[in-house]
Parts: structure tokens; C-alpha cells; sequence
């Protein structure tokens, strides 16, 4: 990515800058459990602080699904492996991001939320990895100002989703907003994902995710293979999918798993 475009991003993030910077302690033991929570696949994650743009905590494992070594990890280094055809899109995303973390929701709500979408980042081999990028706040300024950001990128490759430039905002027990384009204005979710699957679907849906068979999946909740294919057919008639592979790729997109 260029100096235009990252100073582009830089800008639209500037009006989120605290006036009143508050300190906070990192609690990454804390911090593990979510993020494995809500990573179907490979994965690393790492906390910037707004206020510097500069990174407090990167995880080791980016060195497996990057190849990146987390000493050269920074705000620069993320942008410069981004594909040359998704930096506008990128762009546009977390401008919509800050716009509705400043304007959409109140400040009580802003750590309830996380922002999900795609994009493909280099591997230091040279090919692109589709990565699911998942990012919430966790320390918020005295004057309502993000001040510390927890990204997730999860190598989704294997799923062979689409790169559709679309991103969802997806609450925690408040209104979602799933796939937005944007060009285009906010829209209720008709379809709560979170709502819609038993515990039961959500554990089978994880596993197929991470790429179980059956039989596996069988094995670890411990019920047969002809019972997780009936759940697997309900699951799709649910969802209006036509298989498992467009049936994953937009769960994964809306943060079900």
C-alpha cells in the first residue's frame, strides 16, 4: 500500500483520537480465550493503540500464518502486504467502521461490538491468504474515544470465499449489521445468525469450518455421523444455502463461528 493510502486511513481514523487518554493493563490471558473462541482456523492477533498507531501486543503466531516475525509487525508493515486490489476497499471499510463507531451507536456500546470482513494479505512466500479480519475495542478514552483495538486475522483460505468488500458489525446482545457494501447506507439485520442455530449446530458448524469430516466431528461430540448430517440438512434449509461450502462461508463472514 502507498503513503496515499495509508495516510488516507490514518485520516479517517484521526477523528476518533482521544482527548482524554485513559491507562489500562493488558490482560491476555483473557484476551486468548476469546480470541480462540472466534477463530475457525489459523490464526494470530494483535492490540494497536489508537493513540500512537503503534502496537502493544503481537501474537507469535502470525509467524505461521504469515511468516512475518513479530518484532517487524506494524501499522506500515499490515498495509504494505495488503492486495493491490482490495487497499481502496480497505480503506472505505474502516472509514464506514469509525463512522458508525462515532455515530451510529452510543458510547456505552462500543465495547459490545466487533467489525468483520475480508481481505488478503501477502505471505512473506508471496502468495495472498484470504484472512478474516475481526477487530473490537477494548479501552475506550474518558471522553469516549477508542484507545486500544484487538485484531484477529484468521487464514480462511481454505474456504475459498469470495472477496466481496462488504462488512458487518455484529453486536453482543445489541442489533447487528451484516455484509453492508460500502456505497451503501446501513440496514437492520433481517437475520440473526446468533439466534438462529441451537449449541448443537454451532458446534458442528465450527468443526466442519476447521475442516472435520464427519466421522471426526462424530468422534469429538461423541454422537453419530448419520445424526450430524441430519443436523447439517437442517442447518442448510435454515440458512437458504445450497451446500456446506456457501453455508460456511457466510457464517464465518456474519461471525457465527
Amino acid at each position: 500500500m502507498d503513503n496515499t493510502s495509508l495516510n488516507r486511513i490514518k485520516q479517517a481514523w484521526e477523528a476518533n483520537k482521544a482527548i482524554h487518554p485513559v491507562k489500562s493493563e493488558l490482560y491476555l490471558n483473557i484476551i486468548e480465550q476469546v480470541v480462540n473462541i472466534f477463530t475457525p482456523g489459523r490464526f494470530y492477533y494483535y492490540i494497536m493503540n489508537f493513540e500512537t498507531l503503534e502496537m502493544d501486543y503481537v501474537d507469535s503466531r502470525i509467524e505461521t500464518v504469515l511468516g512475518v516475525n513479530t518484532k517487524d509487525w506494524s501499522l506500515e508493515r499490515l498495509f504494505e502486504l495488503v492486495h493491490p486490489e482490495d487497499q481502496e476497499q480497505m480503506y472505505r471499510k474502516e472509514e464506514k467502521a469509525v463512522e458508525f463507531t462515532l455515530n451510529r451507536i452510543s458510547k456505552d456500546e462500543i465495547l459490545k461490538y466487533k467489525v468483520v470482513y475480508l481481505l488478503r494479505l501477502r505471505h512473506a512466500n508471496g502468495n495472498y491468504k484470504t484472512i478474516l479480519q475481526q477487530s473490537k475495542a477494548l479501552t475506550l478514552s474518558e471522553d469516549g474515544k477508542v484507545q486500544q483495538v484487538l485484531g484477529i486475522h484468521t487464514d480462511v483460505t481454505h474456504l475459498n470465499m469470495e472477496i466481496d468488500h462488504k462488512i458487518s458489525f455484529i453486536g453482543d446482545g445489541l442489533p447487528s449489521y451484516y455484509s453492508l457494501s460500502t456505497d451503501d447506507d446501513f440496514y437492520p439485520v433481517e437475520l440473526d445468525y446468533h439466534k438462529l442455530f441451537t449449541s448443537r449446530e454451532k458446534e458442528i458448524l465450527g468443526n466442519i469450518a476447521k475442516g472435520k469430516t464427519f466421522g471426526e466431528i462424530a468422534e469429538i461430540l461423541n454422537i453419530s455421523p448419520h445424526t450430524i448430517n441430519t443436523h447439517k440438512k437442517n442447518i442448510l434449509k435454515k440458512t437458504d444455502c445450497n451446500n456446506t461450502t456457501e453455508l460456511i462461508a457466510r457464517c464465518v463472514r456474519e461471525g457465527v463461528i
